[in-house]
């Protein structure tokens, strides 16, 4: 009797496929890691770029919702004003070498803050160690985008630990069913994060959440960018409804653009109402557009399977565009004449 084959996945074969679907695991690895020498602070702010300041995004959306303070995240080479001596600094860049990231640090350092960094290597990590700041170190041979979950549970666990977050129960609760979630797509390819990938094929997305889940927009947008090689952008509702619908109703080139709308089955009735009127707005336009639900005990849970659901849209819709999810090549040449001429000092 012939044994049956396991399922494989068209995008199965990539690196970044593997790196997508251990997101959970990831998230668990770092809110098991013990950190030390701490102190409390009344001020914190994640920096980083990119897939960096993502991470901090999405924890700074639950912070929101569920936490006892707001957690900003700065994308730029500036600090705020208002850092110093009381504030926790958290520097976050996969390679250690992101120029921003670097001087954001050094700027931290001169403002005596008390400063965290997350990273796999490179000179942030030289830097911290030199200074005798915490390093939580990420494993090494991911894409930064890769290693979304190392960034989010390592966030979470230095908030814990300076006193902003009570604990990280949250999180760990979220986890079996994230997990679940992500079996339930890589079981068959007959899936809605395909679906969603054949529907945007040829067309440009534009994702949009209710503000409390921007995150989560952002990152499909961002995946999208850099994993399908594909333009996107993203916006929030209500925000929607008090300008961009003058562009979808009245721009006539809007036939190659696709609006996909990350909708909380579990929002309240207001929020909904101001979905459902645009939308069906939009369809007596004549447009396209897309409905993504999403469900879960609390906003953690339901942004987190969004992520996973957003992820596996642009690797689908890299298979169909035959792309490599992987190659960034233009913004590695971006970065070394970035370095090269000296830009940021």
């Amino acid at each position: 009797m012939r044994r049956a084959k396991n399922f494989q996945s068209v995008i199965g074969e990539t690196s970044m496929y593997r790196q997508a679907i251990r997101f959970p695991e990831q998230i668990e690895f770092a809110l098991n890691t013990l950190v030390f020498n701490l102190k409390s602070t009344e001020n914190v702010a994640i920096c980083g770029m990119g897939t960096c300041s993502i991470a901090g995004e999405i924890v700074s959306d639950y912070m929101d919702g569920m936490g006892k303070a707001c957690l900003p995240v700065i994308k730029g080479i500036e600090l705020p004003k208002w850092v110093g001596s009381n504030t926790t600094v958290i520097c976050i860049s996969y390679s250690g070498n992101t120029q921003e990231t670097l001087h954001i640090y050094r700027s931290a350092v001169r403002k005596g803050a008390q400063v965290v960094c997350i990273t796999s290597g490179g000179m942030l990590e030289d830097l911290c160690i030199k200074d005798g700041n915490v390093l939580l170190s990420m494993p090494g041979g991911f894409e930064s985008r890769g290693a979304l979950g190392y960034m989010i549970g390592f966030i979470a666990t230095i908030l814990v630990n300076i006193g902003i977050l009570d604990s990280i129960e949250d999180f760990e609760n979220a986890l079996p069913a994230i997990k679940s979630y992500r079996d339930s797509f890589i079981k068959t390819d007959d899936n809605e994060a395909f679906d969603i990938a054949k529907y945007c094929f040829g067309r440009i997305p534009i994702i949009y959440s209710f503000f409390n889940m921007r995150s989560v927009a952002s990152r499909w947008k961002s995946q999208l960018n850099e994993n399908s090689k594909l333009l996107s952008f993203s916006g929030t509702i209500p925000e929607f409804n008090h300008n961009e619908l003058v562009g979808w109703t009245g721009d006539m080139k809007t036939e190659y653009f696709v609006p996909i709308i990350i909708l909380d089955d579990g929002a309240s009735k207001m929020l909904k109402y101001m979905v459902e009127t645009p939308v069906g707005m939009l369809m007596e336009a004549g447009k396209d557009v897309y409905i993504f639900h999403i469900n879960g005990k609390n906003i953690l849970e339901k942004t987190l399977k969004a992520i996973i659901a957003g992820d596996l849209v642009s690797l689908y819709l890299a298979h169909l565009s035959k792309n490599d999810p992987a190659n960034t090549d233009v913004v590695e040449q971006m970065k070394e004449l970035i370095e090269k001429d000296q830009f940021i000092e």
